[in-house]
């Protein structure tokens, strides 16, 4: 990895009366620059190779290799010379600019892939033969202070690393028996003939009509009587609407996967903002919508697409006792929303769904513990609503750190256990619930401590109650009588689909 950095030091006066001394100061930072290499990485540190004194302005021109890195090289120079100055000739340093930072990154046989997701980066990239430069201009010192080069060139890195992602079986740990299944048909085309869904403007989203809403209760209240309650779980209900800060702390989404989100932009509270939106809107009979992006605001929040940010942010910059832990909690109070774009599919796939999220934070052996049983309640709900089922392990995309084997010989190793059902309609198996462990790491980016700084773990149990339904009635087909009694009783008498057509 090569640097050459051009930047700008601008101090509160004219820098004619230093030039004499100029030279000296900048012979005294050269032991600066070598602080931190490694034995035998010397020439990989940071050099000044031109340097010249205009106006009020220092223009500085740095090389390194990656010990010390130019932009670190800058920093330390102008804090060296903003106190000699300073202390001489009464000198302020009022500001750091680069104007350019160019980073070279050897590397031969870059896949047709990485190239791909090169291009998509911001900042200029320049593929070569034999490596990658990156151009960075007009840098603030904030910008350099805030390590926005050293994260970027950590994508970069990891981007030449990863080989083209592919498609991985699951590594199925435990299954129930077997099943025959009567029922055949596709139950979304089923439900849509019956009435139990009916279609909605909304891409991905669904009427669910009486049938359908109270097989769903029926199955939210058998997981709460079976699961919450007998693990001590209390109920409590989370905001759906997100503030982009606390998305921002939530590992792996507005970073990985921005795409995957609603997001909402909060209206001026002007009535006087829309007269234009409404004047259009009447004459028009059409939606301005032009207008009416011109009026909203920047986005300021997302709808929530994984249900238990509100409780980590609940107990960020705490600091928790682990003697008063485990906290419990369990939340079903409405919906959750994740942008599927063309991926949308029927029932199974949904941009608008429910779901029963449990979340938790203890010590380490307590969270270990909750979500082994929480898994444990799940397979047994299902054993006893007679469908087929398989537990698999999987790695979620927010703790995905390069590693390409996971460890099963110890359940504390395993972030994700998955409970999936057959569809036998088509052969293949539907993801219906997600139990993680997150060890430390939602802790840490929320902030959470416990007073005597012991560890403290947090996880999450979401129940995905829309895909229950749908695994069900795939299995189980619409008639009531064909249904489980445990689900039976709940549901009796079932409610027809009711629709007022003229």
């Amino acid at each position: 990895m090569k640097f050459e950095l051009r930047a700008k030091l601008t101090f509160s006066r004219e820098l004619e009366p230093v030039k004499a001394d100029m030279g000296v100061l900048f012979e005294r930072t050269k032991p600066l620059l070598m602080r931190g290499v490694p034995e035998g990485r010397e020439t990989e540190a940071a050099k000044v190779v031109k340097w010249r004194a205009t106006g009020k302005n220092l223009e500085i021109e740095l090389e390194s290799g990656r010990y010390v890195r130019a932009h670190d090289a800058l920093l330390r120079i102008a804090k060296f010379l903003g106190a000699e100055l300073g202390k001489k000739y009464k000198l302020g340093l009022r500001e750091i600019t680069a104007d350019e930072c160019k980073v070279f990154i050897s590397r031969t046989n870059i896949s047709d892939h990485a190239k791909a997701e090169l291009r998509r980066l911001p900042y200029e990239i320049k593929i070569k033969s034999d490596g990658v430069e990156i151009s960075f201009k007009n840098l603030a010192e904030s910008d350099l202070r805030g390590r926005i080069i050293d994260r970027f060139l950590t994508m970069v890195e990891e981007i030449l690393a990863r080989e083209p992602t592919k498609t991985v079986e699951p590594k199925v740990i435990r299954h129930g028996p077997k099943r025959k299944h009567k029922f055949k048909e596709d139950p979304f085309e089923v439900a849509k003939k019956l009435g139990w869904v009916v279609e909605f403007p909304g891409r991905g989203q669904w009427i669910y009509t009486e049938p359908y809403t109270k097989l769903l209760r029926a199955l939210e209240e058998i997981i709460i009587e079976r699961v919450a309650r007998p693990l001590g779980f209390e109920e409590v209900m989370f905001p759906k609407l997100i503030p982009l800060e606390v998305m921002q702390r939530m590992p792996g989404y507005l970073d990985g996967v921005p795409e995957g989100m609603y997001y909402v932009c909060p209206p001026p509270r002007d009535p006087e903002a829309f007269s234009t939106f409404k004047q259009k809107l009447r004459l028009t009979k059409r939606l301005p919508l032009r207008e009416l992006g011109r009026v909203l605001k920047e986005p300021a929040y997302v709808l929530s697409p994984a249900q238990c940010e509100p409780f980590y942010e609940a107990f960020s910059s705490s600091r928790l006792r682990l003697e008063n832990l485990p906290v419990k909690q369990f939340d079903r109070s409405g919906w959750t929303y994740r942008w599927e774009g063309g991926g949308v599919e029927g029932l199974v796939r949904t941009q608008e769904f429910r779901r029963i999220e449990f979340v938790f934070v203890g010590a380490p052996k307590d969270a270990v513990e909750i979500r082994e049983k929480v898994v444990e309640k799940g397979m047994e709900i299902l054993e006893d609503l007679e469908l087929e089922w398989r537990l698999s392990v999987a790695t979620p995309f927010y703790m995905r750190e390069g590693e390409t084997e996971i460890d099963t010989s110890d359940s504390s190793r395993v972030a994700t256990y998955d409970l999936e059902v057959v569809l036998p309609y088509r052969g293949d198996w539907l993801e219906i619930g997600s139990y993680n462990l997150h060890k430390a790491k939602f802790a840490k980016s929320f902030k959470i401590k416990e007073v005597k700084d012991r560890e403290v773990w947090t996880g999450c149990c979401g129940f995905g109650t829309s895909r229950w339904v749908v695994g069900f009635l795939a299995q189980h087909g619409f008639n009531p009588l064909d249904w489980p009694e445990m689900v039976r009783k709940r549901v009796h008498p079932l409610p027809t689909a009711r629709r007022v057509v003229e």
